[in-house]
């Protein structure tokens, strides 16, 4: 098996093409990636995830069939391929996309870049004449590709600029918000959802007739620790809050209640007490008194409050009387700077007073706050303009839960944009026949076919039947191995639907998408036809792979490889300490229970000339080597073994010799395959061209 290492290559139309065609000869896979590891990151800013040694091309213009636009003036051909030309501004222009990503492999030399670029169309060709973009290999390997990309493509250039529009018009406003928490689990059963909705319903009722909201969040609201979970929380903005919350504090009016809303906490209602403008960004330094725990009584705390007041009051530099007064460590000398503070990140006690400071300069007089006592001076004030403010969204949602979670947040986005839709009444006489009559395994299931053909769920103007649900529910169960029908597995299957369509409504929506698809398609295409002519045959000529390994013994050897114990400790007594134990007898695996500081890694090296491993050298079996500093730690090395050099049997030296073999396969085959297709090059024109361009 050839080394597979996940390389992202940049999408259409910046040609890292020429890696593949010719240069590369490892035998290479398409490596496919999970939901979970292809993000937006990997997927949407490159196109394919193929091995190392495997730049996958796109090339824009470039089809199957030459255009007859591109049937030009003799002169400025500059290369034929079973008589059909390619001209130089056709290869400027495929080179000029591709440099960027290449340049350092081809140093920017047309000349050599067009024998690359004639053995890549030579491919194409081969594509055509084969009908390798029907291989079902190559189809398949698109659709995974398909099912991949639409889930990254979706979060990255629709739902991402989705939420950060919605983020910019709620962060220009504050919202005073309280609320009341019922905790309910996300797996509470029904009957617990259901009386916690219902006392909401009712704490909403009493709050419309009159009552203090507060007084009703105290009352309904789960207690934790003794302390009510509803609260206050003063003036919050988008992204401080989970989204259906927030959903429901920017969709209120003031002075009005929400219904209950749901969310990972358990049901909430939220009241909106006042909505202010966002107004600047301010930044602020104070001078702090304990309070919580403090050793004398908060009398004597305020009283010293009163005095550095005092002081400032009658000019003494502000800085001097932080360092005097303040007990906060990590700010008292540097000025008390606590940096840009915005609502929401502090509790509303300390925020709500500082952010009615006006005037840089100004500071406030002594106040208690949850977490202390405070003089807190405003230093500087920023107006920031719209772009200041969607970047540092953008930074901020990307650590967001609405964010994070891009299989829901793209399912329900597809199922708007799909006008996806159960069919209520039938679906819920469907199911239920299914609790009723389903018992220890789901073959005993046998609804009626008049329930059966009812439609239960659309989605893209197609529908799915009670048939569909019932041989998808039959398998999940199976699958599961359990007989129990769950009021969320309608929702699975929609899901499970949504995702099968996913690629389609992408490509529908997104021209773009399709673009990338297509170019993706034609790159597997010769992929495939790298892999039938040239590593599969690689790996099936074993008499060659013989003759190879017979003639040059000298590549297929193992050098000397010593396997070791790495043991790091920040003092290097400490280190003394461990290796006089362990020649006592203490045994390795025990380092870590004595001496809890210590890093224990075992690995294996042949690469005694690199660093940290050149301590290794002279290093007998059961010793340590000296002592040596590794990312500011005192290290050694204990030689658990050392294997000496020798030569590798043929079945050991195989998969390099495959390797090894490609390349003389490869240029075998690219030879046989010019002359097949007629290829020829005209560098003196190349040169001619070129030299008249600069």
């Amino acid at each position: 098996m050839a080394e597979t290492i996940c390389l992202y290559v940049k999408g259409p139309c910046h040609g890292c093409f020429m890696k593949w065609v010719h240069v590369v000869p490892k035998r290479v896979r398409v490596v496919p990636l999970s939901r979970n590891q292809a993000t937006p990151e990997i997927l949407m800013k490159r196109t394919a995830v193929f091995s190392v040694y495997l730049a996958l091309f796109f090339i824009s213009g470039c089809t199957l069939i030459q255009s007859p636009q591109s049937r030009i003036e003799e002169e400025n051909i500059v290369g034929k391929i079973d008589n059909e030309p390619v001209t130089y501004d056709e290869l400027r222009r495929q080179f000029a996309e591709s440099s960027t990503v290449i340049a350092d492999d081809l140093n920017a030399n047309l000349s050599e870049f067009l024998g690359l670029y004639m053995d890549y169309r030579i491919k194409l060709a081969i594509v055509d004449e084969g009908g390798y973009m029907e291989h079902p290999e190559v189809l398949q390997d698109l659709k995974n590709y398909e099912q991949q990309a639409a889930y990254p493509f979706l979060i990255e250039r629709h739902i991402k600029k989705k939420l950060l529009d919605e983020m910019y018009e709620r962060s220009l406003e504050h919202v005073h918000v309280q609320h009341i928490l019922i905790e309910v689990s996300r797996v509470a059963p029904a009957a617990d959802t259901a009386h916690a909705y219902e006392q909401l319903m009712e704490a909403r009722e009493r709050f419309l007739q009159g009552e203090d909201f507060m007084a009703l969040s105290d009352e309904y609201s789960t207690r934790q620790r003794g302390r009510s979970m509803g609260e206050d929380l003063g003036f919050i903005s988008t992204g401080w809050a989970l989204k259906p919350f927030e959903d429901a504090m920017y969709s209120t009016p003031v002075g009005e209640v929400s219904m209950p809303v749901r969310t990972s906490y358990g049901y909430h209602l939220v009241h909106v007490k006042d909505r202010i403008e966002s107004g600047p960004n301010k930044s602020f330094s104070h001078i702090y008194f304990r309070t919580r725990g403090a050793s004398q009584p908060l009398d004597s705390v305020r009283a010293q409050a009163q005095r550095a007041y005092n002081e400032l009051e009658n000019g003494v530099y502000w800085d001097d009387v932080v360092e005097i007064y303040s007990q906060d460590d990590e700010t008292k000398f540097i000025g008390g700077d606590i940096g840009w503070i915005r609502y929401g990140m502090i509790h509303r006690s300390f925020t709500d007073t500082i952010m009615q400071i006006e005037n840089t300069g100004e500071y406030t007089k002594p106040f208690t706050s949850q977490i202390g006592m405070h003089i807190v001076r405003l230093d500087s004030i920023h107006h920031p303009s719209e772009a200041e403010r969607r970047r540092r969204l953008e930074r901020r949602i990307e650590q967001l839960p609405r964010f994070s979670e891009t299989e829901r947040a793209v399912r329900n986005e597809a199922a708007q944009i799909g006008n996806a839709r159960f069919h209520r009444e039938n679906l819920l006489e469907l199911e239920a026949f299914i609790r009723e009559d389903l018992a220890d395994s789901a073959e005993s299931l046998t609804p009626p076919a008049s329930l059966l053909e009812k439609p239960v769920f659309s989605f893209l103007d197609q529908t799915w039947s009670g048939t569909h649900f019932l041989d998808w529910l039959k398998h999940t169960i199976e699958e599961n191995n359990h007989s129990e029908y769950h009021y969320n597995m309608a929702t699975d299957f929609r899901d499970q639907i949504i995702d099968s369509q996913l690629a389609t409504l992408t490509k529908e929506r997104f021209p773009e998408f399709t673009e990338i698809t297509r170019d993706y398609h034609t790159g597997l295409a010769v992929f495939k036809v790298n892999e039938d002519s040239i590593w599969t045959y690689a790996q099936q000529d074993t008499a060659q792979l013989k003759r190879l390994f017979e003639a040059n013994p000298e590549n297929y050897r193992y050098d000397t490889r010593y396997q070791f114990t790495r043991i790091s400790i920040l003092n290097e007594s400490r280190l003394e300490q461990i290796k006089t134990r362990i020649n006592n007898g203490m045994p390795l695996d025990s380092i870590r229970y004595h001496f809890f500081s210590a890093i224990v890694r075992r690995d294996a090296t042949s690469r005694i000339d690199e660093e940290p491993y050149t301590h290794l050298e002279g290093v007998e079996v059961g010793e340590f080597s000296p002592t040596f500093i590794y990312n500011a730690r005192a290290s050694t090395f204990y030689v658990h073994d050392i294997r000496e050099e020798r030569p590798m049997t043929f079945e050991e030296a195989y998969n390099k010799l495959v390797s090894d073999y490609q390349e003389i396969r490869e240029q075998e085959w690219i030879e046989a395959m010019r002359k097949k297709y007629r290829m020829e090059i005209y560098p003196d024109v190349l040169q001619q061209l070129t030299a008249n361009t600069e």
